[in-house]
């Protein structure tokens, strides 16, 4: 039930995204309303809901760390769920604010393929270092040692167990947590106003210049933004999927999936997928589109619904099941999903767009 709520509160973006899509002539594209609909309607509410999730998560970490019993266990793993979920729905927007003083790596040390995350923390975690346990000393250390990722090492045991305020470390651990989720709250808020101030970043795209340090045009605009969406494509299937599938089934390792340690990998894939299907419908890219071209829309959103479906079938935790036999089936079908959408958007869609840029950069195909 608890996938299935932070699921559901994914797709609530990309619905409350596509019940907002503006229409436009499909001769012109209007690409200054694609890029002013994309940070609208989905940038701005989905740094909220980061925020409102990363509230409660800190609030759940004190209550858990002051009496560790079933229900605060239950309160913080609901509250860690849904943070991760609504990490997933900003996580690929590396553009702008998030690639700013590395918040992107603050809030969620990813992709994390050689786990750099555990090694730092673990070392961290093994000499006791005070510096953790203060937000501020915290702030200054390396990112691999902060942000959703070094929260969930030292808040889960192996086998998905919430440890967070038990144990002989209780002390030290819930400091080091605390001392996590204040600056990841204060991230996402960092996030959020940096996103809602008319004269920031979302000013640079919407007011693009021939003097503009990042964009020219209005087109430029738009292609920052399409490309972060193709690019989410390719991160979570040639570094996610195909890293935790490995090259054969013994060389399978489902563990390196992002948030597999907390049983969240599912929930993290269905919502990153989820977010990059609500940006594609807010910008209203394939709305545009005309006559033989129209196709475009319903296959995408069709193909998204697909990788859903497979998602919500698959028996969790999927650092358990991830290497046998009919999960790898599944999962293999899920990565050729996601390249048939990367396919139409990155090729289809931006061809009849006229969108240019380096959407192909991260891909293996």
């Amino acid at each position: 039930m608890q996938f299935k709520r932070v699921v559901a509160f994914s797709l609530a973006l990309a619905t409350m995204a596509a019940a907002f899509t503006p229409s436009f002539a499909a001769e012109t594209p209007d690409y200054a309303q694609f890029t002013r609909s994309s940070i609208e309607q989905y940038i701005r509410p989905a740094s909220k809901e980061l925020v409102g999730a990363l509230s409660k998560l800190e609030k759940r970490t004190g209550a858990v760390c002051t009496d560790h019993n079933a229900e605060t266990t239950a309160a913080f793993n609901e509250a860690f769920s849904t943070s991760v979920a609504a990490l997933a729905g900003v996580d690929f927007l590396r553009f702008g604010p998030m690639a700013e003083d590395n918040l992107a790596q603050r809030l969620a040390f990813l992709p994390d393929s050689r786990g750099v995350v555990r090694r730092q923390v673990t070392k961290a975690v093994a000499n006791q270092d005070s510096t953790v346990q203060d937000p501020a000393s915290l702030s200054v250390k390396s990112v691999a040692l902060q942000g959703l990722t070094a929260l969930e090492r030292i808040a889960y045991d192996s086998d998905g167990t919430l440890t967070l305020g038990s144990g002989e470390d209780a002390v030290f651990l819930c400091d080091y947590a605390e001392s996590i989720t204040i600056n990841l709250e204060g991230a996402g808020l960092e996030l959020e106003a940096e996103w809602d101030d008319s004269d920031g970043f979302s000013q640079t795209l919407l007011e693009p210049s021939k003097e503009g340090r990042v964009v020219h045009t209005h087109k430029e605009a738009v292609e920052m933004v399409f490309n972060a969406i193709a690019t989410g494509l390719v991160v979570d299937k040639d570094q996610y999927l195909l890293v935790m599938l490995g090259k054969s089934e013994k060389k399978a390792n489902p563990k390196k999936a992002p948030f597999a340690r907390s049983s969240n990998a599912v929930t993290y894939l269905s919502a990153s997928l989820a977010g990059l299907q609500g940006a594609l419908n807010a910008g209203g890219y394939a709305k545009v589109l005309e006559g033989e071209q129209d196709w475009v829309d319903n296959s995408l959103n069709f193909e998204f619904s697909n990788a859903q479906r497979v998602l919500s079938n698959l028996p969790t935790p999927l650092q358990a099941t991830g290497a046998q036999p009919e999960v790898r089936k599944q999962l293999k079908y899920l990565v050729t999903v996601i390249s048939g959408i990367k396919v139409v958007m990155a090729e289809n869609l931006a061809g009849y767009l006229s969108l240019s840029g380096g959407f192909n950069a991260l891909d293996g195909d």
